[in-house]
């Protein structure tokens, strides 16, 4: 833009307006909107993509559930055995 400036400076002599500034903005205009429209297919395609997964996480509730399940049921016996007595936790190792 700022060329385009300078050569407007140059031609206003024998121009009035900034007619070089003029049709450099409506270039960048036009590339700005043509990169607005690509970003809004790509988000177009990813709200897409989310909706199918949410689909899939819902048709398959009851599997997903009983992961769930299982996983918290293996936690707690985890977390049973592995718990420590009031006199474990008071005893401390001497270096």
């Amino acid at each position: 833009m700022l060329m385009l400036s300078i050569v407007d400076i140059a031609a206003s002599v024998v121009f009035k307006m900034p007619y070089f500034t003029v049709i450099g903005a409506i270039g960048i205009d036009i590339v700005e909107v043509k990169s607005v429209f690509e970003n809004l297919k790509q988000h177009e395609k990813s709200v897409e993509e989310v909706q199918k997964t949410l689909q899939k996480l819902f048709e398959n509730r009851e599997s997903i559930q009983a992961l769930i399940t299982f996983l918290n049921t293996q936690n707690r016996r985890k977390n049973h055995a592995t718990k420590r007595t009031p006199q474990q936790q008071s005893f401390k190792h001497s270096p």
